[in-house]
């Protein structure tokens, strides 16, 4: 499974749309995203497997095994091809970055069921003791 800032990246790309990637973007990472963009689709072009996979996430951006399938192939990408990796990992941390400096969306996850005596408690930018 994708983790949620790959997600964000590869839903930025299927939606060829540097917003998605969170709110006050910066010149910099707006300009990154372009040059990922770029480097990517080109190369996906000459892979038809790759290709379909990122188009078929178009069609469908909420398909969760279309963002898992056009994430491996990203991967891959990466490793094979240094421009994309370097612009990946730019990318990666500029979104984490977003989200730890408070700005951007928060991803929750949860896995099982949570119903019952099962509880789920969130928070966000705590400042001194949580007692619970």
């Amino acid at each position: 499974m994708a983790d949620p800032v790959t997600a964000t990246i590869v839903a930025a790309l299927a939606a060829a749309s540097a917003t998605k990637l969170g709110e006050g973007l910066g010149e910099g990472v707006v300009t990154t995203f372009k040059s990922f963009y770029r480097a990517v689709t080109k190369r996906f072009r000459s892979e038809p497997d790759a290709q379909e996979a990122l188009d078929d996430l178009r069609l469908e951006q909420s398909d969760t095994k279309a963002v898992e399938t056009v994430s491996v192939h990203l991967e891959r990408a990466a490793r094979e091809d240094q421009e994309i990796g370097r612009l990946l990992a730019q990318l990666r941390s500029d979104v984490a970055g977003i989200n730890q400096e408070g700005e951007g969306s928060v991803v929750n996850q949860i896995h099982g069921d949570v119903s019952g005596s099962a509880r789920v408690i969130q928070g966000r930018d705590f400042h001194g003791g949580i007692h619970l």
